[in-house]
């Protein structure tokens, strides 16, 4: 069965309704055995995105599909019409309740519950608010890789300051060129070889913004879990994953990983509106980390009973870490939105054609003399990002020259940098053709 142009139109045009029956829609019944097609170029007349462009840095920041943009604006003039609107949709009883559409949406997307959700504005202050809320004692230790993002790294520093507990960073590859040699087994045994004791918190990207490389982040949660099975109370070791890159690319609940936390913003591969991000959290895990920003998510009214009573905060659940002040809230009610377009289109069918357009730049750039591809060729340890470089021209200037091209790529913000492209929903194999022509051209004039 083909998902042809008209019925994906027809799909998208009935929003959220569609995203909650999509088990009984034409794009869930197109999957399965008979490998439903979907017209990728009217996925692509969805997004606003220049044409006279080929876009592959989606994964950075990515253009609003269309009913994405329409919801938006609705909750948008609904809130200029009547700003008051806010204090009904957050306070009062009963009725319209955006927030927990919110979170349910996500929490069917993830595998999860709504109560185990806090949402917040994007992947960085996820990450901070669970690491500085981390119950920690002098002596324990955070351990992480030398391969996460600045913002992971700086959490935890900052997390870790003033406690008497400590950071260490641990290499799961030989860097540079190791990433795209890595095994899973290789990467899950230095894990399991490098926490200690005093490990209190492990800390992981499941992709990595660098290379590209997917850990294994299940098995990698296996090795946690038997950690823990001589531990107890605050020796537990908590794995924290920062899943931006996975969430939205990867057709797999990411609440059934057995991390203890998993952090993303909705505004990359979720294609979800910008400012809006998620921390999913194991109902046992939320007591481990304190509230540290006041929330406005009243879900539970035990939350204003204390503080109209000067009393503590009771046990940290999910909905207590959401931290609070006025949002852009035509930006969060919009969510459900974006998660309704993934499942129009089907979680299994996103995820396939993003890993065939990736694993063709993979195999194609590979086969180009003077190009090196720093990301693994194995798709079990690649997903939609795409790290290379070209002998004999640094990043910046493959980059700037790609955009000569009217080519969108980036450099990657580490120490030791790579060219980056990620193919997405928006994309195509011409596209691909066309960049691999490119810096095929790049190559050879070097």
């Amino acid at each position: 069965m083909s998902l042809d142009r008209r019925s994906f139109l027809r799909i998208l045009a009935s929003g959220v309704a569609a995203g909650a029956a999509a088990s009984e829609s034409p794009a869930a019944s197109a999957g399965g055995a008979r490998d439903g097609v979907v017209d990728w170029s009217a996925v692509r007349d969805e997004f606003a995105l220049d044409p006279t462009w080929i876009h592959l840095s989606s994964f950075f920041l990515v253009s609003h599909p269309r009913q994405v943009r329409a919801a938006i604006e609705r909750w948008r003039r609904r809130i200029d019409d009547n700003p008051l609107l806010i204090e009904e949709l957050l306070l009062a009883p009963g009725g319209e309740r955006p927030i927990e559409d919110v979170k349910a949406a996500l929490a069917g997307y993830l595998g999860g519950r709504a109560d185990e959700l806090a949402l917040v504005p994007n992947t960085t202050t996820g990450l901070a608010l669970v690491y500085a809320g981390l119950r920690l004692r002098p002596g324990q230790e955070v351990l992480t890789t030398a391969h996460d993002h600045y913002s992971h790294h700086e959490s935890i520093r900052r997390a870790a300051e003033g406690t008497g507990a400590s950071v260490r960073f641990v290499a799961l590859h030989e860097m540079p060129r190791g990433s795209s040699r890595a095994s899973s087994g290789e990467l899950v045994a230095r894990l399991e070889r490098a926490i200690r004791p005093e490990t209190r918190a492990v800390g992981l990207t499941w992709v990595h913004s660098s290379t590209g490389l997917k850990l294994p982040i299940a098995e990698m949660a296996g090795v946690v879990a038997r950690v823990n099975a001589s531990r107890s109370g605050g020796d537990r070791c908590l794995l924290i994953v920062d899943a931006v890159h996975g969430v939205g690319v990867e057709d797999v609940d990411a609440a059934g990983l057995g991390a203890d936390f998993v952090i993303a913003g909705a505004h990359k591969w979720l294609l979800g509106p910008r400012g809006t991000g998620f921390i999913w959290g194991r109902a046992d895990a939320w007591p481990e980390v304190r509230a540290t920003v006041p929330t406005f998510d009243f879900a539970d009214p035990a939350v204003w009973a204390a503080w109209l009573a000067r009393g503590p905060l009771p046990v940290t659940r999910a909905s207590h870490v959401s931290p609070g002040g006025f949002l852009a809230y035509e930006h969060v009610f919009a969510v459900p939105e974006a998660i309704a377009f993934h499942r129009a289109l089907g979680r299994d069918r996103v995820a396939r054609r993003i890993g065939e357009l990736n694993q063709c730049f993979r195999d194609e750039l590979a086969k180009l003399s003077g190009v090196v591809v720093h990301t693994p060729r194995d798709p079990s340890l690649a997903a939609g990002i795409v790290a290379f470089e070209v002998d004999g021209l640094a990043p910046e200037v493959v980059v700037a020259r790609l955009r000569e091209r009217r080519i969108h790529a980036t450099a990657s913000p580490y120490a030791v940098s790579f060219v980056r492209v990620a193919g997405g929903v928006m994309n195509s194999p011409a596209e691909v053709e066309a960049t691999v022509a490119a810096v095929h051209a790049l190559a050879r004039s070097a």
